[in-house]
């Protein structure tokens, strides 16, 4: 008899910390999966807010570079692009290869983590606003936003379209637009 009113009282004393335990994992379990929920939905929003971004952005150049009649050349792309300032504008010779580099009038459009880089219908860049890549040469899917990265380099995100004439519908170069997200 007192054998069985032990393991009544044991059992009296251990439901409370049973329901204890069980309240504080489906607490922490709950908690988890409202901080994983939060979690993916910021990192998903932010990311297709950053996508919008690239795409805004390479259509606002796209539509200024379409003012240009026949395929890009330095002295065309510095006078479109650079309606307002042709003061900042420097050519680089490095490589052979003669580069506009600027950081004025069309790159107030951009977000500052973004880069352009312009290419004649032969795919050899002939603009950039980056100041450090001679050329990343054009790669990856016309017309749409994608991934862009090389590991332990740089990581974002891409989108380069063609750009044909608004006079002649001729099909004049590139436009590609490089967002960065190294430090997302």
């Amino acid at each position: 008899m007192e054998n069985q009113k032990q393991k009544q009282k044991k059992y009296k004393n251990s439901l409370p910390k049973r329901l204890s335990n069980i309240f504080f994992v489906l607490f922490f379990c709950i908690f988890s999966a409202f901080t994983l929920i939060a979690y993916s939905s910021t990192n998903y929003f932010l990311l297709k807010k950053e996508k919008q971004s690239v795409f805004q952005a390479v259509n606002i150049v796209r539509v200024r570079l379409s003012e240009v009649d026949s395929n890009f050349t330095l002295e065309n792309l510095a006078e479109v692009l650079y309606k307002n300032d042709k003061t900042h504008l420097r050519i680089d010779d490095r490589k052979g290869s003669r580069v506009i580099r600027s950081e004025r009038d069309i790159t107030n459009t951009l977000d500052a983590n973004q880069d352009i880089y312009v290419y004649n219908i032969d795919k050899q860049m002939i603009f950039t606003t980056d100041n450090e890549e001679s050329s990343p040469g054009l790669h990856g899917p016309i017309g749409r936003v994608y991934h862009d990265h090389i590991e332990d380099q740089y990581r974002g995100f891409s989108m380069t379209q063609k750009v044909y004439s608004n006079r002649t519908g001729k099909f004049v170069g590139y436009v590609q637009v490089f967002h960065d997200l190294g430090n997302y």
